[in-house]
Formats: structure tokens, C-alpha cells, sequence
């Protein structure tokens, strides 16, 4: 049985949640801005949506956290920043739709069930709350848009540049040391 978090890992857990969430809501929102085809448009627009409220309901959690521990690290790596602008500059809807459903959507994801496992009802129940939640979303977002990628990716010649792209998105965001960790140092 897990023991939760301390009031400190919590602070990280939820800085670090509310800043991905906040990016991708932004980010995703210009993707679907740009987006060359209105289904992919819908789609991304949609996962931006839940982004933002999940960031929303995140922030409602951080003014706690920061009073709990003010040194609460407020920013990721320069080099996950740096990462997330060089893949902001992206071209290409399906290319975007696939990097946002099957890299982003999916690491992000990756980490609410491990906050999931980590926390304990009794004394992480807001933060488990809004995790569930977020997880519901993002599984839907990203069925949704793998469904409308089987769609699209119609030829071996798309699957191979969607496939490149998303594997480059890999490299790129492990090379940045990943999305914010769920415990950062001490």
C-alpha cells in the first residue's frame, strides 16, 4: 500500500500537471488554429478545451501547494521548454494530430496513472479527483484521435512521415528529459 505524497511532493505533482496542462492547452489550441482540415481541427480544439480546464482545476489546487512549500519549482527544464517550441513549429495537421495523440497526450497520460498509483484517497483526494478526471479525458482525446488518424493515414507513404514525425517527437521530448517529473528533487 502506497503512503501518499508529503505535502511538499504534492506542490511538484501539481506544478508540474498545472504546467503541462497549461502548455498543451496553448499549444494544441494554435495547432487547431492552423489546422488544414476541420475534422483534425475539432479534434485538436477539443483536447486544447480539456487542457485548460484541467489547468484550470490545477491552479485551484497550486495556491495550497505554494504555501506549503514556496520553493516549489515554478518552471520545467529550459530543455523541455526549448523542446516543446522546436515541436510548436511543426507543419502538417495529421502530423500534429498524431504528435499530439500518440506522444503528448499519451506521456502526459503516463503520468496521472502514476500519480494515480502513488497518491492514497485520505490524504491526496483532491489531487486523485482531479487526476480522474483528466484521465478520462485524455483516454477519450486520444481514442477519438487515433480513430480519425486510421482515417487518414491511408497510404504507406503517410504512415511513414507520420511515423518519423512521432518518433522524432520521442527523441526530442526524451532528450529533454522528459515531461515534468511526477517527484523532483528535494
Amino acid at each position: 500500500m502506497t503512503e501518499g505524497f508529503t505535502a511538499v511532493e504534492t506542490a511538484r505533482v501539481v506544478d508540474g500537471l498545472h504546467w503541462s496542462s497549461t502548455r498543451l492547452f496553448g499549444m494544441l489550441g494554435r495547432w487547431a488554429g492552423e489546422a488544414d482540415r476541420s475534422d483534425v481541427a475539432v479534434s485538436l480544439a477539443t483536447a486544447s478545451r480539456h487542457m485548460g480546464w484541467h489547468a484550470d482545476d490545477l491552479a485551484a489546487l497550486a495556491p495550497d501547494s505554494l504555501l506549503i512549500d514556496p520553493s516549489t519549482p515554478s518552471a520545467p527544464s529550459s530543455e523541455l521548454v526549448s523542446a516543446l517550441d522546436t515541436l510548436d513549429e511543426n507543419h502538417g495537421s495529421i502530423e500534429r494530430l498524431a504528435i499530439t495523440h500518440r506522444v503528448l497526450l499519451a506521456r502526459l497520460a503516463s503520468r496521472c496513472v502514476a500519480v494515480e498509483r502513488l497518491a492514497t484517497e485520505h490524504s491526496d483526494a483532491a489531487l486523485t479527483r482531479v487526476v480522474g478526471f483528466m484521465l478520462s479525458d485524455l483516454r477519450r482525446d486520444r481514442d477519438d484521435g487515433d480513430t480519425l488518424l486510421e482515417r487518414l493515414m491511408v497510404d504507406s507513404q503517410t504512415v511513414e512521415r507520420v511515423g518519423a514525425k512521432v518518433v522524432a517527437t520521442e527523441s526530442l521530448i526524451v532528450g529533454a528529459g522528459g515531461l515534468p517529473p511526477i517527484l523532483g528533487p528535494a
